[in-house]
This record gives structure tokens, sequence and C-alpha cells, in this order.
């Protein structure tokens, strides 16, 4: 049997245009499938259908990132619980950085005290988070990052566009705090099937770790988004310079924890 691909590319999570894909409708089939074998309920991320939202290039079809998103996930979160409720708000407001072209139609944050922390770096306020987008905000200070220069909301989106032709799936692993300031553990990946700068994938899965800390008001609006994380690892992994291995179950944020130092390839001799 031969399957005919439809043209399109991820240019951001939900947005497409130009790559060899699975066509649409097959991905959505599945992914009804895997619904009804496992019980998944897919994400919500608000009221896409608002008709004064405006949006930076379309609305954005979230079928193949929910599809990838099931295929990966490692939690199944009950309906209801607070683990459920923090991953809706973050993937809510991910949606609403990366898409809603007016800053004043997000919903999921307190404009006045909206503010944005990576590691150590200075706060960044929520207007300058907002006009350079996300990547930015968050990497800004990463030196693998760097090096790339200073890029506007478009570029920073076009550095990753085309390494996860699949998608770049996120999820909630462990809620440790509720409101007012919630700490929540955290799993990013995605299949490595395109290519980042001069690194051509070859269907190898890169993962990122981190911890976040956000801070809600009495309407759970985000007032303040912490993330602990390494990102300069992540990129060093994209752009093929060291393995994906050294990602794996959280070993950059953790330390390789597999086996006691004893025990390593690297021993101590006496």
């Amino acid at each position: 049997m031969c399957v005919v691909y439809s043209a399109c590319i991820i240019k951001m999570s939900g947005v497409e245009s130009g790559i060899m894909l699975e066509p649409l409708e097959t991905v959505r089939y599945k992914l009804e499938n895997l619904k009804v074998k496992f019980g998944f309920c897919e994400p919500s991320r608000g009221d896409l259908d608002r008709p004064e939202i405006k949006w930076r290039g379309g609305k954005p079809d979230y079928t193949r990132a929910n599809y990838q998103y099931f295929k990966g996930k490692t939690q199944n979160h009950a309906a209801g619980s607070l683990e459920e409720l923090v991953e809706n708000l973050v993937k809510t407001w991910e949606t609403q950085a990366s898409h809603f072209k007016e800053f004043s139609q997000w919903t999921t944050i307190d404009h006045s005290n909206y503010k944005v922390k990576v590691n150590d770096e200075e706060e960044t306020d929520g207007t300058v988070a907002y006009e350079i987008g996300n990547y930015n905000a968050l990497m800004q200070n990463c030196p693998a990052y760097k090096k790339y220069g200073e890029l506007s909301f478009e570029e920073s989106h076009d550095l990753f566009r085309g390494a996860f032709t699949s998608g770049f799936p996120w999820e909630v692993l462990r809620v440790l705090s509720g409101p007012p300031y919630v700490i929540f553990t955290w799993r990013h990946w995605g299949i490595l099937d395109g290519k980042f700068q001069d690194n051509v994938g070859h269907g190898e899965q890169l993962e990122m770790y981190g911890v976040c800390r956000v801070t809600v008001n009495q309407e759970l609006k985000i007032q303040k988004i912490e993330v602990y994380y390494d990102p300069e690892t992540f990129i060093k992994a994209l752009e093929g310079k060291i393995k994906p291995s050294e990602l794996k179950a959280g070993k950059a944020l953790l330390g390789d924890v597999e086996c006691p130092h004893v025990g390593k390839e690297v021993k101590l001799r006496v």
C-alpha cells in the first residue's frame, strides 16, 4: 500500500507549512484511537474559537502536537487533578505566548504583575517577554543560544524550525506545591527527525527536564514564572556536539545518578 503525504512543516506548535508529513486526517484517526484505547483526554488550551482573537500567523491546529504528546508522555494525570490543572494552564499560556498577536488578549496572566525569571538571572518584565517571545525570554543568557546573536520573535522560532518536524511535546511530571506558589517538575521531548543548523537528525529522541515555580493570584492568573533548567546541554545535543544519552532521564538537570560513582566507566584508581 502506498501512503501519500501532504506538504507541511511545523513552524511553531500547532502551525504548519512545507515538509512532507503524514496527512492530518490520518493523524487525527490515530489520535482518536489512542483516546479510546487509553482513556486519554486532549489538553485544554482555552477557547481558541473566540472571534476577537488576533493571531500572529493563523489559528493553530494541535492535532499533530496532541498525537505526539499522547505517544510520548510518561504521565497520565487524573481528570480534575492539580497536575492536570497546572499542565493545561501552562499549555494555554504557551499557546497565547506563541500565537496571540495582542498581549491584552492573554487570559492566563495578571498583566500588571507578569514577570519571567530563569535560573539565577534577573527577571524579565512580562511586556518584554511578550515582545521577544518565549525562546528569547527563556534562553537569552544561555551561551549556546547567545552565539546565534540577538534574535527577534520570528527569528528565534526560525532557529528551531524544522528540528522536530513531528512536534515538541511538553508534560507536567509532579506538582510539589499548590497555589499561590505552584512548584512542579516537567519534561520536554522531541524526535530529531529534521535538521538543526548543520546537524541532520536520525530519529533520536532528545529530552529536557526542569523545575518551575509559578506564582498565581486568587483567580489563578500567572504573576511570575520562574524556570530552572539546563538549556545549554540541550542545544549542544541539538547541534550534535553531545550524545542524546546525556539528556536521558533528566541527567542534564540531576546529574548522572544511574549508578554509584565507583561503578561508572571512569573508575577511581588507587
